[in-house]
């Protein structure tokens, strides 16, 4: 009998790099930043850091909507071998990050102080927020051109490329980070400033080694007739706008929930912020495999739908589902068994250590409904049914999770734990409403038959 869909080898073989790329991209920066900070011994330091850094996570969940899209149209156009529209794509998808990537850099950066008041950050952290997230913001359009390059390679199936190039990111910003936020080699201690300028330098770099690969390579010859930055269709970037819109919404609506977590949690105070911000990364770091493998079977369903195979497709999802729940649990449970441990790396002086030791393993317990619609999610999307998961996210977290954690947070509970628990659990009880509807859309036939 013929295999359906890849092996788990093969899985596996898309995994691994994508995986190092994610880790790059989402956890080891942040980690280590984080670790770097805390060497400055303020709780209210580390806090500034978690509130800017997830609101930026927002943010980089809006450049990836481009990036998504170039990879469902490059792995659809692939996967039918119409050469020509594969490069086309990436030109296109190139002028349109200019331009999408320019507008929320622009409004962070005039913006900053208010935005963190309207957050109900506490005063004295919002005044360290502000130039740190003014410069972040020049980070977020740099990072939003190299997404588009990114996308274009995952598209036409190559992850290793992308993999060393955030390798090479990653080692620079660690360098420039430790130097500049500590003030070492004779430079003075720069702080949160400094780790923002560590992060202008990274994404810098990373641009120019993308376009110098996707200009090199001779195998990518077969899609450009000319440079991609000559590409440049009306009706492309109308398509790439189309596609991105909704995916954008729907990872905004379900990114800001993290804001949305954060501002509930501000009036507990800064020991309560801190503990967010380190159990949001602990859990960030056990649910890797989960977010490399969603844009793994993102580019598999896009190319087996263009080929026509929907049952090869099912194969795969159901394949990556039990390898990518396999590993969430491993990573939860490894933490769960000392999260104190964890949290001391972060919290030298310990003072939120405990209180978030004692809530990760509460809150862990609910991750799995995250993992089903990160995954769920990710197949819609390489199916070109976006409209599908923006919905389904812009609904159940505007109209269940914004009311629900809303009225947690005015309840009268007096153990400040037990209501930091239900806040943040509230979150996970959403993506659960959001799994459950993905998983009904897959029963239905519609799911693989959209046109993009």
């Amino acid at each position: 009998m013929n295999q359906k869909g890849e092996s788990y080898r093969q899985l596996l073989g898309y995994w691994a790099p994508e995986m190092v790329t994610m880790a790059v991209l989402n956890t080891l920066p942040l980690l280590f930043d984080a670790y770097v900070i805390a060497q400055l011994k303020s709780t209210s330091t580390y806090g500034t850091l978690g509130i800017v850094n997830n609101f930026l996570h927002m943010l980089m969940k809006l450049a990836e909507s481009v990036s998504v899209a170039t990879i469902a149209l490059v792995g659809r156009y692939n996967g039918a071998k119409d050469y020509k529209r594969v490069g086309s794509t990436l030109g296109d998808a190139f002028w349109t990050t200019l331009v999408i990537g320019a507008v929320p850099s622009l409004l962070l950066f005039s913006f900053s102080t208010e935005i963190l008041v309207a957050l109900d950050v506490p005063k004295h952290m919002a005044i360290l927020g502000s130039p740190f997230l003014k410069l972040r913001s020049l980070g977020v359009f740099l990072l939003f051109i190299n997404l588009a390059f990114l996308g274009f390679m995952r598209g036409v199936k190559n992850t290793k490329t992308p993999m060393k190039i955030y390798i090479v990111g990653i080692s620079i910003f660690m360098v420039f980070d430790y130097i500049l936020v500590l003030g070492k080699v004779g430079l003075p201690a720069r702080g949160l400033t400094g780790s923002a300028i560590a992060t202008l330098i990274q994404y810098s770099v990373m641009i120019v080694m993308s376009t110098w690969h996707i200009l090199r390579t001779e195998k990518y010859k077969i899609y450009f007739s000319k440079a991609f930055y000559y590409f440049f269709s009306k009706e492309g970037i109308i398509k790439i706008i189309t596609l991105s819109i909704p995916i954008l919404i729907d990872k905004a609506a379900l990114s800001s929930a993290y804001v949305r977590l954060n501002q509930v949690i501000n009036p507990m105070g800064k020991y309560a912020i801190a503990s967010f911000t380190l159990i949001k990364d602990l859990e960030r770091l056990a649910f890797l495999p989960a977010i490399a493998f969603a844009t793994v079977i993102t580019f598999l369903v896009s190319n087996r739908l263009g080929a026509g195979d929907q049952e090869g497709a099912r194969a795969n999802i159901r394949k990556v589902l039990y390898l990518a729940g396999g590993m969430v649990a491993v990573g939860l449970f490894v933490i769960s068994v000392n999260p104190a441990f964890f949290a001391e790396v972060f919290d030298p002086r310990k003072k939120f250590s405990s209180f978030a030791g004692a809530a990760f393993p509460f809150i862990s317990l609910l991750v799995v409904f995250d993992f089903i619609q990160l995954i769920l999610a990710g197949v819609l999307r390489g199916a070109g049914d976006v409209k599908t998961v923006m919905w389904i996210r812009f609904c159940t977290c505007f109209f269940f999770f914004y009311p629900v954690s809303k009225f947690i947070s005015t309840l009268p509970i007096e153990n400040e734990l037990l209501k930091f628990i239900l806040i943040y659990g509230s979150f996970y009880l959403n993506t659960g409403l959001m799994g459950l509807l993905f998983i009904f859309r897959l029963k239905s036939k519609r799911w693989s038959t959209t046109k993009i």
